[in-house]
């Protein structure tokens, strides 16, 4: 009998095969976009080179530069970056932010300046002053409540979704908030570390897949009844989703909504919020339940900016995580007083978010913690675009472009586009509808008996240098695949679809 393939074997095994069948490789694998957000870069660019300049004539010595005082900074900015790319971006943002958050501009430029030419550690850790503020409102704007209070929500800047994931993990482990043998419940199909991390003998967790339906409705009114057993301590969602790129529509929203709060108040919920951008409209979770909501977000997607590893945990300052440790027993108390006691002689003082940002420096260099400061200023450029008028051009033109790819893949498999807010930047193909509606049931039924559905991305692969992942991957059906709508033009796209019916047709 031969050994199933781990994810990893299989994964590698569909691309080293697309290398291998001397065709161009059609890469609807990987997630990254095919797009670069450039005004934000380009701002940043130009900030850089501004607080070069102005550290060098701050300079008594020609070697070296010196923070440039504050005193008029940003006039001198603004006179300096006019006519160049990304000036228009960093004069608006100077007057949105005195208008909105009634900031001194040069208090405001200074922190950039100090920011992007990396001088001295992140300070605060969690985030910088200034910038926290501009992402509370940018994550408020993006879940559906951009009219929050100042202050409402933390904000700790990590080195993008993937160590946001890495150390929420981590903290919740550490803080005995879920431990060895604890349920967690998963709203799968989900990107594969999100089954993979929670397994591990560190974590040790027992995860409950959440499993969604096919056909137009991610959530059927069922599957949340789920969360209402006890011993799940914590559900993990990625909304919208990955790989099925709905977002959970207001029913599903407002039964989880009155599930928690009638039957589960101490259910802490994660939410992964990397696509919501994508989506018009959009409300996540965290607007129906601030109090359990930990929300992790990446600028990767929407930004182009997968090398650039930005992004943020948040988290109201009002939620259950503090209320859970604060009725800790004594024991649990003691070994978090030898875990923080470097940073208080009264652990039971120290909120989450606080040890979270600790946690990711492994305590003892928790003052020296966060995420490098350039980072920030490139993080809250990206953020300050989506919030201006003037980047609504950019948002709606990638909307635009994914629902035209969405088009033209499913053109050729003549199957209908599903129904319900859609990021469009993933699609789930489900391979024997695909069959079903080039051939007929019959032949979908003999497709499935004769094949299996590895095989046919192993095909794809090698007979037209198509990549394609298998929907076990993901914890989805098993005869879907996902197709990255963001990594391949509409052309591109259009010979997926036209491979897969190649292949189905022809085995």
């Amino acid at each position: 009998m031969t050994k199933a393939l781990s994810t990893f074997e299989l994964q590698s095994g569909i691309v080293a095969a697309a290398r291998d069948s001397g065709r161009p490789i059609l890469d609807a694998g990987r997630g990254q976009p095919n797009w670069i957000a450039l005004e934000p870069r380009a701002a940043l660019f130009t900030l850089g080179h501004f607080a070069a300049t102005e550290a060098l004539e701050a300079s008594p010595s020609p070697e070296w530069g010196t923070l440039p005082d504050h005193v008029g900074v940003a006039k001198r900015l603004i006179d300096s970056v006019s006519g160049q790319q990304g000036g228009a971006l960093l004069a608006e943002a100077i007057e949105y932010c005195g208008r909105e958050f009634d900031y001194d501009p040069d208090a405001f430029v200074h922190e950039l300046l100090r920011g992007v030419l990396g001088v001295g550690y992140p300070a605060p850790p969690r985030m910088m002053s200034h910038i926290e503020r501009i992402m509370q409102r940018y994550l408020l704007t993006v879940i559906g409540t951009p009219h929050a209070p100042a202050g409402t929500y933390h904000i700790f800047g990590t080195e993008g979704g993937a160590a946001g994931m890495a150390y929420l993990f981590r903290s919740l482990r550490e803080n005995s908030l879920l431990g060895p043998g604890d349920k967690i419940a998963m709203a799968t199909p989900v990107f594969t570390p999100y089954l993979q991390i929670p397994v591990l003998a560190g974590f040790g967790f027992d995860v409950v897949e959440l499993a969604a339906e096919g056909g137009a409705h991610r959530f059927g009114e069922e599957i949340l009844d789920g969360l209402r057993d006890p011993s799940i301590k914590a559900f993990f969602i990625i909304n919208p989703g990955n790989p099925d790129s709905r977002a959970l529509p207001p029913a599903r929203l407002a039964q989880l909504r009155e599930l928690v709060t009638n039957d589960r108040p101490d259910l802490i919920i994660v939410a992964d919020t990397v696509y919501a951008t994508f989506v018009e409209g959009f409300r996540g979770t965290m607007t129906e339940l601030p109090r359990n909501v930990i929300t992790l977000h990446s600028f990767s997607k929407n930004f182009g900016a997968t090398g650039t590893r930005v992004g943020f945990i948040a988290v109201h300052h009002d939620n259950v995580l503090d209320e859970l440790l604060a009725a800790q027993d004594d024991a649990t108390r003691a070994a978090q007083q030898l875990r923080y006691g470097s940073m208080t002689s009264d652990v039971t003082k120290l909120r989450f978010i606080d040890r979270l940002v600790a946690d990711s420096r492994e305590v003892a260099l928790h003052n020296i913690a966060g995420l490098a400061t350039p980072g920030q200023v490139q993080m809250a450029l990206f953020a300050l675009d989506y919030l201006l008028p003037r980047g609504r051009a950019y948002i709606e033109a990638t909307r635009a472009e994914l629902a035209s790819r969405l088009d033209s893949l499913i053109s050729p498999l003549g199957i209908p586009a599903e129904g319900g807010q859609d990021s469009f930047y993933y699609a789930l193909i489900d391979l024997l509808e695909v069959a079903e509606a080039q051939r007929g049931a019959e032949f979908a039924q003999q497709l499935k008996e004769k094949m299996r559905p590895e095989d046919v991305a192993m095909r794809l692969a090698s007979e037209h240098g198509v990549v394609v992942l298998p929907g076990v991957l993901f914890g989805a059906a098993n005869w879907e695949v996902r197709i990255s709508l963001a990594s391949l033009d509409a052309q591109q796209l259009a010979d997926v679809g036209k491979a897969i019916v190649d292949v189905l047709i022809t085995s």
